[in-house]
């Protein structure tokens, strides 16, 4: 595969495996303009598996933490930090204030809940999905909740 910019685009991010990282990038304008090589087949993240719904989910959805470009250690995002129990099965994340949603409402810890819920609860009312397979919830986190 190959990726190309305009050379108005700033700081364009193209990995060798998964999406760019438009987060980082400065189009210069008010339009960007990307294209892909097929339609995402759905935008319930958390139920996907292709790369092209993968590629369009990774730009409207920002984990607690990620991975720094320059050196690829883990640094924030929706969390200023995470710290894990002594085994590592249960983590409190602190969660950066002042974040909104394109609506306009706050992001508030409920929100992660609930996300992270739909994701892996079996038994919640929001874990419908594309396939409702969780394939990345399930071989991640070593199978779903209920």
């Amino acid at each position: 595969s190959a990726s190309a910019a305009l050379n108005s685009v700033k700081n364009a991010h193209f990995r060798p495996f998964g999406a760019p990282l438009f987060h980082h990038t400065d189009p210069g304008k008010d339009t960007f303009v990307f294209m892909q090589n097929a339609e995402p087949i759905s935008m319930y993240c958390a139920d996907e598996t292709d790369g092209e719904s993968l590629s369009v989910c990774q730009q409207v959805v920002e984990p607690l933490l990620g991975y720094a470009i320059d050196s690829g250690n883990i640094e924030p995002r929706l969390a200023t930090e995470c710290t894990g129990n002594s085994d590592a099965t249960v983590w409190t994340c602190q969660i950066r204030s002042g974040v909104k949603f394109h609506d306009g409402s706050s992001l508030d810890a409920n929100d992660v809940v609930a996300s992270w819920a739909a994701g892996i609860d079996q038994s919640n009312k929001n874990h419908k999905g594309n396939t409702g397979a969780f394939e990345y919830y399930s071989y991640l986190f070593d199978g779903l909740m209920n």
